[in-house]
């Protein structure tokens, strides 16, 4: 009897030490600077991926889907991800520079999230960005795991509207091809956005498309640590999203998130993991898609 007291003073003196140290850590980490959500790196505390799902399908009921025609039936899509805009956006004017004097690129490019670095500069990469809206193009966005950090959902939302979308490329040769951007901040679809997903490619799948091109923040294949625990995608629902993407004949999905290029064929459907575009980070590049018959990459070293 005497030792089973024991044992139990034991551990219930191990726990409270346990959640005093976990008490501890957190308070320690949200007090170290702006720079790191270290909470928002392992679970989301604001709006869940439902509920942002759900802010972007009444955006798109108040202002419609896109199509963006006259465009030739070979054209060069300029793509960026991970562009973490803290103070300095030298890569980031590089490519607004090239897109724009891109005589023959379309009047669309592509960003893959993780516009900004922490908090407080959402307006700083606007500015940046502004003479792509002036030129009378526009760069389709999908919101990163950077973008959600610190509560930033609504400041996002408010200047860059639905995270989940798509949109229609029609060719003056009569071609046809479907974008559809998906909102993978927090490492997961949610059930709401995956079952509107199916519902669009069930939908358009006999609509005559020459190519559909998923583009999102999260990449599907972990293949190194180099994100820690930061919105990875479980097993299962990697399963369950390429089976969705070979049975609708998906083309490409475009991902960023790592920093560093893959390129992965699983059951013909293309993904292709993009480099970063950040200033800090070493080898910095910009994707070019060449899209017609097939889809052709280029990678743009701008250091």
């Amino acid at each position: 009897m005497k030792d089973s007291i024991k044992h139990n003073r034991v551990n219930f003196f191990r726990r409270s030490v346990e959640l005093t140290s976990a008490v501890v850590l957190v308070l320690m980490m949200t007090s170290c600077g702006k720079n790191i959500d270290y909470l928002g790196i392992f679970m989301t505390f604001n709006e869940s991926p439902n509920e942002r799902f759900e802010q972007s399908m009444q955006y798109n009921a108040e202002h419609g889907y896109d199509t963006v025609a006259g465009v030739p039936d070979d054209y060069r899509v300029y793509v960026m991800s991970d562009i973490h805009v803290d103070f300095s956006t030298k890569n980031l004017d590089r490519f607004v520079a090239d897109y724009l004097a891109d005589t023959v690129a379309p009047p669309f490019s592509l960003c893959l999230g993780d516009l900004i670095n922490a908090t407080g500069h959402y307006d700083y990469f606007l500015e940046h960005v502004q003479p792509v809206a002036d030129a009378g193009k526009k760069i389709y966005y999908c919101v990163g795991n950077h973008d959600l950090y610190f509560d930033q959902w609504k400041e996002y939302f408010s200047k860059f509207g639905s995270s989940t979308y798509w949109f229609e490329v029609h060719t003056v040769g009569g071609f046809k091809d479907l974008y559809i951007a998906l909102e993978s901040g927090s490492g997961t679809l949610g059930v709401d956005q995956r079952n509107w997903l199916e519902d669009v490619l069930k939908t358009k799948k006999n609509q005559g498309f020459r190519h559909i091109i998923v583009f999102t923040h999260t990449h599907f294949f972990k293949k190194d640590t180099s994100q820690g625990h930061t919105s990875n995608f479980n097993l299962e629902e990697t399963y369950d999203l390429m089976d969705l993407f070979d049975r609708y004949d998906v083309s490409l999905v475009l991902q960023g998130h790592s920093h560093s290029r893959d390129l992965t064929t699983f059951k013909d459907v293309v993904y292709l993991r993009v480099d970063a575009l950040e200033d800090h980070y070493p080898q910095a590049f910009y994707t070019i898609l060449t899209v017609g018959n097939n889809i052709n990459y280029e990678f743009i070293n701008v250091d």
